[in-house]
Parts: C-alpha cells; sequence; structure tokens
C-alpha cells in the first residue's frame, strides 16, 4: 500500500472532504454543487469523460466522440479547482471513513479518507454478461478486463477507448459490405435509437429488434410507440415482439427470422450493476439485472438491508448505481426513477444539499471571514430534505437518426405514461440541443449553458411538478 493521500490532510480553511466516487454526470454536478464550501476529490476509474447518450452516434460517425469527451483533470482540477485521483475505488470502509482506491499513475493501493462521500457511480448496459460488457460504456473495471471481448485495448485510457470505437465502426463497415444480419435485443428507446442509427448510416445492413415485450419503446406511452414503429418499417427495420432473447435455442432465431442467426448481435435490453466495491448488506437482493443496486433511504443516504443507515449517515448515493426507489408500491418514499441523465444530476444536487445541512449542524458550516476575523455560518440548511420523483425524469428525447426523433413527456412510475409532446425534426434538433449545452456545461466552457442547467436543476419553483411528485418549492 502506498499510503493515503494529500486529501488526508487538514484543511487550512476548515472545509471538511468529499470524496465524489465517479465522474459522470452525477459526479460532476455534485463537484460543481460542492467546490466552495468543501474540499472535493473526484475519484474515476478512467481519465476522461464520456457523454453516455451520445455514444450511439458515435459509433456509426466516429468524429462525433471527440464532442463527447474531454480529460478529467482538465476540467475538474484546472477549471473547477477540485482535485481528480483516476483510480478505481475497490473498497468503502464505512467504520474508518475512507475508501480503497487502486491508483492508476502509481499502480498500488491508497487509501482516501473523507468526511462525507457521495458514490455516483453509474452502471453497466448488458444483463446477460456478468461483466456487464457493452458499446456504451468503457470496460474499466479491472477484474472484468481479462474477460472482455476487447481485452487488446485499455479503455480506461482516452486512446483505447478511441480504438474501441474506430475497431466496431471498421466492423459494421466490413457488415455494410456484406449486407449482413443485425439483431438488436431489446427495443426500448435506447435499442430503437440503435436500430434506426445503423439503418440510416448503414442501409445494406438487415436489422431485426427483439424484445420479450408486446411492443417497442415500452413502458412509455402508446403514441410515442407507434410513431417509433411507424419509422422502422419505414426504414426496413423488421421487429418481433413478445419473445425472449436464448441464444442457444434454435426455436428463438426461428421465430424472429433468423434461424442461420445473426453475424452480430446488440444487447440493448436492460441495466447491469458494477457495485462491486460495496458492502454487500447495501445492495439490493432484486431489481434490474438480477439486483446489486445501492440501498438508500429518502434522503439518498446509504442503508443496509434491514433500513439502518450505513457508514454513520454521511455515505450519499445518487443516479444510475442506486435501487432506484424507497418503500414499496403503491405507497413510495421515493417511487421508482428511470436510469437517465437528468434525475442522476438532480439527486445528486438533492444529496449535496443534505450533505451542507450535516456540514452546518454538525460543524456549524465553512466559517466566514469579515475584516480578518473568523465568523460562524449561520445560514444554509440544516435539516435533512427527502429527495422526490424530479420532472424532469419523465422527459424522453429519442432520435431516430440525425434528421428525425421524439420526445415524450409526462412519463411517471406507471406503465404506459407520458405522451408524445414533439416529432420529427424538431425533436431531433431538441436532442442535439440538449446533447451540445449539457456537454458544454460539463467541460465548463461556455458560460449560457452552464447559467442554463444550473438553472434547470436549482430553479425554486417546481413550476412543473405536473410532470413529477415533491415540494412546489424547492430551495
Amino acid at each position: 500500500m502506498s499510503g493515503q493521500l494529500a486529501l488526508n490532510d487538514e484543511d487550512p480553511d476548515g472545509k471538511r472532504r468529499v470524496l465524489v466516487v465517479g465522474g459522470g454526470l452525477a459526479g460532476l454536478a455534485a463537484a460543481r454543487e460542492l467546490r466552495h464550501q468543501f474540499r472535493v476529490t473526484v475519484v474515476d476509474a478512467k481519465e476522461y469523460f464520456e457523454f453516455t447518450s451520445g455514444m450511439m452516434r458515435a459509433y456509426v460517425q466516429p468524429d462525433h466522440w471527440d464532442s463527447l469527451t474531454f480529460l478529467y483533470k482538465e476540467v475538474l482540477e484546472k477549471t473547477l479547482g477540485v482535485g481528480f485521483v483516476w483510480g478505481e475505488v475497490t473498497a468503502i470502509d464505512s467504520e474508518q471513513h475512507c475508501v480503497h482506491v487502486k491508483n492508476m499513475a502509481a499502480g498500488e493501493e491508497d487509501v482516501v479518507s473523507y468526511d462525507f462521500c457521495l458514490v455516483a457511480g453509474g452502471c453497466n448496459f448488458n444483463p446477460f454478461l456478468h461483466t456487464g460488457e457493452s458499446p456504451w460504456f468503457p470496460t474499466v473495471h479491472e477484474k472484468n478486463r481479462g474477460n472482455t471481448e476487447h481485452w487488446h485495448l485499455d479503455e480506461r485510457y482516452l486512446e483505447g477507448r478511441r480504438r474501441r470505437i474506430l475497431e466496431e465502426h471498421q466492423l459494421l463497415l466490413r457488415l455494410e459490405q456484406q449486407k449482413a444480419d443485425i439483431l438488436i435485443v431489446g427495443a426500448g428507446f435506447m435499442g430503437v435509437q440503435w436500430a434506426c442509427e445503423l439503418a440510416y448510416y448503414f442501409p445494406n445492413l438487415k436489422i431485426t429488434v427483439t424484445d420479450f415485450q408486446q411492443r417497442c419503446l415500452y413502458p412509455l406511452s402508446e403514441d410515442a410507440a407507434a410513431y417509433c414503429e411507424a419509422y422502422m418499417v419505414n426504414s426496413r427495420i423488421r421487429t418481433c415482439y413478445g419473445v425472449k432473447y436464448d441464444k442457444d435455442s434454435k426455436n428463438f432465431w426461428s421465430r424472429i427470422g433468423l434461424s442461420g442467426g445473426a453475424a452480430k448481435t446488440y444487447i440493448v435490453s436492460g441495466v447491469k450493476n458494477s457495485n462491486y466495491f460495496m458492502d454487500a448488506k447495501t445492495l439490493s437482493e432484486r431489481g434490474p439485472g438480477g439486483g446489486g443496486w445501492i440501498l438508500t433511504n429518502k434522503f439518498l443516504q446509504v442503508v443496509t438491508r434491514s433500513g439502518e443507515r450505513w457508514g454513520d449517515g454521511i455515505v450519499f448515493a445518487v443516479g444510475d448505481c442506486v435501487y432506484g426507489s424507497v418503500g414499496e408500491s403503491p405507497n413510495w418514499d421515493v417511487p421508482p426513477l428511470p436510469k437517465t441523465g437528468f434525475p442522476a444530476e438532480q439527486q445528486a444536487v438533492h444529496a449535496c444539499r443534505n450533505i451542507r445541512a450535516l456540514d452546518n449542524a454538525w460543524y456549524g458550516g465553512v466559517p466566514l471571514g469579515c475584516c480578518g476575523v473568523s465568523l460562524p455560518n449561520l445560514f444554509g440548511p440544516r435539516r435533512l430534505r427527502a429527495t422526490w420523483f424530479p420532472w424532469g425524469a419523465g422527459i424522453f428525447a429519442i432520435s431516430l437518426g440525425p434528421n428525425d426523433g421524439c420526445v415524450v413527456v409526462d412519463v411517471s412510475w406507471d406503465k404506459g405514461s407520458g405522451r408524445l409532446w414533439s416529432k420529427g425534426a424538431l425533436a431531433a434538433a431538441l436532442k442535439e440541443l440538449i446533447e451540445t449545452t449539457k456537454v458544454a456545461q460539463c467541460r465548463c466552457d461556455h458560460r449560457l449553458s452552464y447559467f442554463l442547467w444550473h438553472q434547470v436543476h436549482h430553479f425554486p419553483i417546481n413550476m412543473c411538478n405536473i410532470w413529477g411528485r415533491g415540494p412546489i418549492i424547492t430551495c
């Protein structure tokens, strides 16, 4: 063990230490929220940020990837002024209030202490593999790298990820020349998007989409599903519903009209946890992909399966790594949240507010300086506030190639909820606008984008509460 990192040193300004595990949308949101009041350090197993929602376009148009990514060190340390550790978290010691990190720079394990910890580790997107490997998220965890199909590439590095994308693109070009059969397992919004991207950029591919549900876009609204189904039919994409995927069954391949199999199969039908560094008693025994999701209470503090606060109540978890609901149906404390970007960021904002509340209640907050005299901080929250189903969790922007799409709003935790709000070129433009401004905010290089998205997540009046559940006054 190489010892403890500098984060463990006491801060001369009296700032408490916050360790953020994961540098995705939620992790970056937490870093922006807490950087002025706390000594923040972000830990991530890769050296770069990647906007996952735009990755499907990157595989069919590789030069698009450069607009989706940046190096963490440049933004976190030089722009936001927070620490960055490039390494893989292997364990969280809840009793000693520290995290074990396998540091990429040293090749050894470090111990990083914290006063508060926020876990925003995200998830993987292939429930059929124990590694969860898929094109949509890089394989970065050491225990999975030896079992990956692309073992020769180290996707923890920016250039390793670039090579992964280019290799997949070259494969698609070869399959296009062969007019090969492609199977996409999963007809949710991600599966539909991937099928339409392939059909637009590689029109000679013979694409089949299958799902065990009876229609595409389940559980979103019927009108949105009908629009996407019509687009796929017009794009000569075959669909086969009500069939469970079984790659070893001849009957499965016969039922979907591919008796000879497919040249390439993409799994886009669910999610898989990557919470192996968490204490087993904090992980769910059920849920998508066989469970293993971090359990939280309504304040987003990590809890055990018996509901007890874990780690003295100073460890929080948000975003795609959490179970997604609190309580039992129909009397949810927090109803099930989709594993998408908006609720992940909003949860990060909620958790940061509660971290500030604990800091104010326990330590008096960061002292205010006046004329060289340190004064107690009498402002800010001092009580924990429950999270809720945010209005933006009910919005899905779905691209159908570069020139078409649909936007679904009013989606709740009820199956089939929501309505088709926008479609066609306008919806495609809206999705592009969301992507461009969100990455610009994360990169901190466009003030208007930064301001707009800050207002989206901090507006004090929840004017769109009809799309969510929660208080009208949100500050």
